[in-house]
């Protein structure tokens, strides 16, 4: 199965996911920037700091769960946790984090590429030791998580690397054609927090 996507796929499925999203007010955007078109979500999510047992686990700079300030407190490796995405759920243990997400189309691996960037209630930006502690434990986020000038804004962002995407997408049976661009976000989405409404999978949404 072939994993890559024609420019012309991928504005046509960009504009058909914009559509469905407003149908089910799931605030992606369709963005345009000369002849290019990407699409954007903003996403608040709450973010649990665990302390965990001190006379176990090594002194690590955290960001306080408080103030968004930097302390010297005992934090596990995986010390961030994602909750539910409902930014309802938000409990006095957690540290609300606004996520940015953009989706744009490499020319040179004829794929869409996730860039993304994420703050603190403060303002500040997580640094991208931070970032790699959304992964799931069993991969090695630092491997395809980096901070690159965004390729149309000109500002930096993380990228989740596009060098793994077509042979990802070649292997998920059913990801070709009109469903290409949902299969990839769900497959990539939820390692930096991005979920994906089970409603874009089904046909009959009016």
């Amino acid at each position: 199965m072939n994993g890559t996507l024609t420019e012309e796929e991928f504005k046509e499925q960009c504009k058909a996911l914009v559509s469905l999203s407003d149908k089910i007010n799931d605030g992606w955007e369709l963005r345009q920037d000369r002849d290019d078109i990407f699409i954007v979500k903003n996403v608040k999510l709450p973010v649990v700091f665990r302390e965990e047992n001190v006379n176990t686990k090594p002194k690590s700079k955290t960001i306080s769960s408080e103030n968004g300030a930097e302390s010297d407190d005992d934090f596990s490796e995986d010390q961030i946790t994602l909750e539910d995405s409902d930014p309802d759920s938000f409990t006095p243990s957690s540290h609300l984090i606004t996520f940015e997400y953009h989706v744009v189309y490499s020319n040179s691996y004829t794929v869409p590429v996730l860039y993304f960037n994420a703050w603190h209630s403060t303002g500040k930006l997580l640094t991208v030791e931070e970032i790699w502690k959304f992964a799931p434990p069993c991969s090695e986020p630092f491997s395809y998580i980096t901070q690159i000038d965004h390729p149309l804004l000109a500002r930096p962002f993380y990228e989740l690397h596009p060098c793994r995407t077509e042979q990802l997408m070649g292997q998920i049976e059913g990801a070709g054609g009109d469903t290409y661009l949902v299969s990839w976000l769900s497959s990539v989405g939820r390692d930096v927090g991005l979920s994906v409404d089970i409603r874009y999978a089904l046909s009959d949404v009016s």
